[in-house]
């Protein structure tokens, strides 16, 4: 969260998001406290009174969105329940907080007496840059926070919720959205209980949308026409007209893993002609993330054309900043131009007016003068037609180079027609099933697919950032991208990364020397190093080795060597060869010309002269001249024209997209080489280990302390608005 915090005045705080409820009088209930210190809800007296509080407080708080719940004839309003050993089943990280705020309708009826200790550990620093705390307790209480709130994104459709933190006798009032974190400054609510009822009272008083919520999604009720629908497209194939083959069968079976995983929903977007109704299950996608895009991907059925094929529907927060196109615009513009490859759009839009908010706090504090580090994101769905599978289902390696080469080929159509993608990643690189019925027969073709243009340019438009960071997805870009954060990102940058995405593949899913999967990933594709400043983030020292060195180190001195089987003996290692070790050592010899070029540039640096050296310069000089024959200077060996030439005409080769097919094509057309059929293994990756699908950001995110910390807890409280998954229903955590 480097840069993400922004900490305000309760006064400042109130105004922007719980001002006065009009036409309302607060009750004189809101200045009294039932308990006495730090508030701990696993001592059954402590959670006795906390309830007795909150009850006090929120007597006849009520708003139309919870009257208008048809399901629900008991009492109306909402209630606190104490939740630290209440766990979501669905849920596999099995995060709690103390104290979760339900509607009346939606709350638990029974609760285990928690165990949790208390602790009263910050995790904000107002004093610190960036309001970071440096402990390591407060960091873990931030990321304890964090792991709630990704908890109620990831199991409510919001645009923000809140938390409030409890210190002991002061708290804390947070606002989360997809652009960062807005706190209050810590207030004494033992003095002041005003402070911390008053927010609660209001908040119960707020709309739906208001609370957070986003009220173009709407739940199907198993006992619906909707959901019906959505229970026999699942079940049923969708045939060829006149025949019993079915189509689309895999986008089928996603639809129906999805809808009995739920919740089932409506998502209402628009397009030219009007509002469009997809029908989702749960999304087979979905971005953790906190600040940034929080992707999630969903295949639908389009209730224009529900006995139609199914669609697939992504939901994100796209970057809305000046010049960057939405990613529909870019999609529908390739479509015209006829690029294949790429996806075909169905509909786009943004959602309503939902927008973050943190950034335009961030701006009010510090002016226009620095640039803000949050971004301005801006809720957009985006619908097209090809229902894509993920990479890792390749079926061996002379299939995943040939996959790879026409998605390669599609990014050259692309470029062709004046559009860069600038984030290849193994997310956005997907295997789409050709289908049609020739005499009677279902005939397939497996073939790439690039997606997810929404970080694409314009090659005509400025060379010039649109962020405030860099663009792409870390594990994927290249070496020169991650080591010049504002350089511009050029043909061989993207024919890096997709060489990235192939190592990504082959390390996972075929045998090599690699003693530890796990570890690779991390150090090759997660690894960074730190620069000097803060939030300075560089290329990973492996992924460095091999762009410059042209070979892939191994802990212990190794290079990596991919083999045809898991080998028997050592004796067997040599003609145990796989024949795409010829493929990726051509496609390092490449990048370390580019590399050795840009490390050696033409025009030396100037050198002092002699003449001009100081006083105290010579007298070193004289000094360690007296040592002189003991060891002589080694020259650097210098780059000759030839050797030079040699190098210039490697490297062009990745500014050629059509020379880097042709490469791949050379090693995969040639029958000397026996390319085996059976390569292909089960994956190699620990089941724990998770690559971020995307992000535009530092990789502060990855070495942040994990959610799952075991140690001291922060007090927490979550406000939940509508049950699903059995998750508090208005998803803010206390």
């Amino acid at each position: 969260m480097d840069g993400k915090v922004e900490v305000v005045d309760y006064e400042s705080f109130e105004k922007r998001y719980f001002p006065r409820v009009p036409d309302k009088s607060e009750p004189d209930e809101l200045s009294t406290l039932r308990w006495s210190g730090a508030l701990r809800p696993e001592k059954p007296k402590d959670a006795e009174e906390a309830l007795a509080t909150f009850k006090r407080w929120l007597k006849h708080a009520d708003n139309d969105d919870n009257r208008a719940v048809k399901m629900w004839s008991g009492e109306p309003g909402y209630q606190v329940v104490v939740t630290g050993n209440r766990k979501d089943p669905t849920d596999k990280t099995k995060q709690r907080a103390d104290l979760a705020l339900y509607p009346t309708y939606a709350a638990p009826k029974a609760t285990e007496p928690p165990k949790w200790s208390a602790v009263e550990d910050d995790p904000f620093d107002d004093d610190a840059e960036g309001f970071q705390p440096s402990g390591e307790r407060r960091q873990g209480s931030l990321c304890q926070i964090m792991s709630y709130a990704s908890l109620v994104f990831a199991h409510q459709h919001r645009k923000h919720q809140y938390i409030v933190v409890l210190l002991g006798e002061m708290a804390r009032i947070v606002r989360w959205d997809h652009s960062g974190v807005v706190a209050t400054e810590k207030f004494n609510y033992q003095q002041a209980p005003n402070m911390l009822s008053r927010f609660f009272w209001r908040l119960c008083h707020m709309s739906a949308a208001e609370r957070g919520h986003d009220t173009t999604v709407q739940q199907v009720d198993s006992d619906s026409s909707d959901y019906e629908l959505m229970r026999r497209r699942a079940e049923n194939p969708l045939l060829a007209e006149g025949t019993k083959i079915e189509l689309g069968q895999h986008a089928r079976l996603l639809f129906s893993a999805a809808l009995k995983q739920g919740p089932a929903c409506k998502i209402r977007t628009r397009d030219d002609k009007g509002e469009r109704c997809f029908l989702v299950g749960a999304p087979h996608f979905a971005s953790p993330e906190l600040a940034g895009r929080a992707t999630r991907c969903y295949v639908a059925i389009d209730c224009s054309n529900p006995e139609g094929p199914f669609v697939h529907l992504k939901d994100a927060w796209r970057v809305d900043h000046d010049g960057m196109e939405r990613e529909g615009d870019v999609v529908r513009y390739l479509n015209e131009q006829e690029v294949k490859g790429v996806p075909t759009l169905v509909c786009h839009s943004d959602v309503e007016d939902q927008v973050t908010d943190s950034q335009e706090v961030w701006k009010l504090r510090h002016g226009q003068a620095d640039p803000c580090p949050m971004k301005k994101h801006r809720h957009y769905r985006i619908v097209v037609e090809e229902v894509g599978m993920s990479m890792s289902r390749f079926k061996n390696a002379l299939e995943l180079i040939y996959l790879l080469a026409t998605c390669i080929e599609a990014h050259r159509d692309a470029y062709n027609a004046g559009v860069v993608h600038r984030d290849i990643s193994a997310g956005n690189v997907l295997i789409y099933v050709k289908e049609k019925v020739v005499d009677g027969q279902l005939v397939q073709e497996r073939v790439g697919l690039l997606t997810d243009w929404e970080l694409s340019k314009r090659t005509s438009a400025p060379d010039t950032s649109r962020q405030p960071d860099r663009i792409g997805t870390w594990q994927f870009m290249s070496a020169y991208l991650l080591n010049n954060p504002s350089a511009v990102v050029c043909i061989p940058d993207e024919l890096e990364a997709f060489f990235h995405v192939l190592l990504f593949y082959i390390i996972r899913f075929l045998p090599h020397n690699c003693p530890n999967v796990g570890q690779f990933m991390h150090d090759y594709f997660d690894g960074f190093q730190s620069g000097i400043g803060p939030g300075q983030y560089y290329c990973g020292k492996n992924k460095q080795m091999a762009a410059q060195y042209g070979k892939i180190p191994l802990a212990g001195g190794a290079d990596l060597l991919i083999y045809r089987a898991a080998p028997q003996s050592h004796a067997s290692l040599i003609e145990n060869r796989h024949p795409i070790n010829m493929v990726l050592d051509e496609m390092l010899e490449l990048f370390k010309a580019r590399y050795t070029l840009l490390a050696n540039p033409e025009c030396p640096v100037e050198r002092t002269s002699a003449s001009a050296r100081s006083a105290s310069t010579k007298k070193f000089n004289a000094f360690y001249a007296r040592y002189k024959h003991l060891k002589q200077k080694q020259e650097k060996e210098k780059l000759t024209s030839e050797k030079r030439a040699h190098l210039e005409k490697q490297a062009r080769q990745l500014q050629d997209h059509d020379e880097v097919i042709s490469l791949l094509g050379f090693f995969s057309v040639d029958d000397s080489l026996e390319w085996p059929e059976d390569d292909k293994i089960a994956d190699q990756l620990i089941s724990d280990f998770q690559s971020k699908k995307e992000y535009v950001a530092t990789p502060e995110q990855e070495t942040a302390p994990t959610p799952t910390i075991q140690g001291p807890r922060t007090r927490s409280l979550t406000l939940m608005n509508r049950a699903w998954h059995a998750a508090p229903d208005d998803g803010q955590w206390v």
